[in-house]
């Protein structure tokens, strides 16, 4: 609870999977394009399709070249247009084009987020996996708001949901700062680690890095 890691972490991901709160809406969102149940069913799985793949490949990615920062706020940013674009027209193409972004825009950076806390808050282990578990309790508590901020669709209308879009755009804004931030903040420290000063959860040496290196936080 000191370690003021964990708060940045806390608002991150709370705002990541507030903004995701449009998944559990979704086959409302699209029937708003005016198709019957089974065509509006059928539309609603591409976005997903297309999350399980761009959510592997920057998982990977993010893996490969250890870094963190953009894999997070890039996919953010599609999200940001998505949201903006869905809220913003009432065409049916430009509206699905939304909707195609809008599921990879909220999740495909939230595994790299999660891994982040990890990658974070190394050591002591308890405080690792408590962060983790305090962390991951916190965030899922958007879906009590969330849940009222979707209007139920009337019989023959089309729901308006510029507001709960907004929010979206707006939690997936916050979220890009809190990344900013974090980096800001892990910069600083492997700034003192370069110094050879004392870092409270740093590693000092970990296997297949360069000894000469040692420990440093992802960025």
């Amino acid at each position: 609870m000191l370690d003021i890691k964990t708060w940045v972490l806390t608002i991150l991901l709370l705002s990541i999977v507030s903004s995701a709160s449009v998944t559990n809406f979704f086959p409302t969102v699209v029937k708003t394009l005016g198709y019957d149940n089974i065509r509006t069913l059928l539309l609603t799985a591409p976005p997903y399709v297309l999350a399980v793949i761009t959510t592997y490949l920057n998982a990977w990615h993010a893996d490969r070249t250890g870094e963190r920062f953009w894999h997070i706020v890039l996919p953010l940013c599609v999200g940001v247009f998505s949201f903006i674009l869905a809220a913003a027209t009432h065409s049916t193409a430009p509206r699905y084009v939304a909707m195609m972004l809008m599921v990879p825009g909220v999740y495909t950076g939230y595994v790299v987020a999660l891994a982040w806390i990890s990658n974070s808050m190394p050591r002591p282990p308890a405080k690792r996996a408590a962060a983790l578990a305090f962390i991951n309790a916190i965030s899922n508590t958007s879906s009590i708001y969330a849940s009222y901020m979707y209007p139920q669709p009337k019989s023959g209308a089309q729901p308006n949901l510029t507001v709960p879009l907004s929010v979206d755009c707006a939690t997936a804004v916050l979220a890009i700062v809190m990344t900013i931030i974090m980096r800001v903040i892990l910069g600083r420290l492997n700034k003192k680690l370069d110094r050879g000063e004392h870092v409270d959860g740093a590693i000092n040496a970990v296997p297949g890095e360069a000894s000469e290196r040692g420990f440093r936080f992802l960025l």
